[in-house]
């Protein structure tokens, strides 16, 4: 997830600012690492447009959906990492779970889009 990792044996939440606490620094992380805090940036920026959107009824989709896929990538990119790394039982959770929010509220907007409609009803 963007916001930290999450071990099941036993159950545990690692959140980002525990992490680079631990790392003593955010430079020296290997570079798969350092995408951590920027996918969180992303994820923070999309629920940013997407809560104008539920306030002020302001949101643009694709900056919301752009914003979701880069969150989606960073956490595939620390989820390789660790894979690669020998770590068993991971899982890109974040990322999936991000794929299914796009898919399932932001894809039909998008395809209005597209077609020139209006992206909200």
């Amino acid at each position: 997830m963007s916001w930290g990792l999450v071990n099941t044996n036993p159950w545990h939440a690692f959140w980002l600012p525990s992490y680079l606490d631990a790392a003593r620094g955010f430079g020296s992380l290997p570079w798969s690492l350092q995408v951590w805090p920027i996918s969180l940036g992303f994820y923070c920026g999309a629920l940013v447009s997407a809560a104008s959107g539920v306030i002020v009824d302001r949101e643009d989709p694709r900056l919301t959906t752009g914003l979701l896929v880069l969150s989606a990538v960073g956490s595939l990119i620390v989820w390789q990492r660790l894979a690669g790394s020998g770590v068993s039982g991971t899982a890109p959770v974040g990322a999936v779970a991000t794929g299914i929010v796009v898919w399932w509220f932001y894809w039909p907007a998008l395809r209005r889009l597209g077609t020139g409609r209006r992206p909200v009803d």
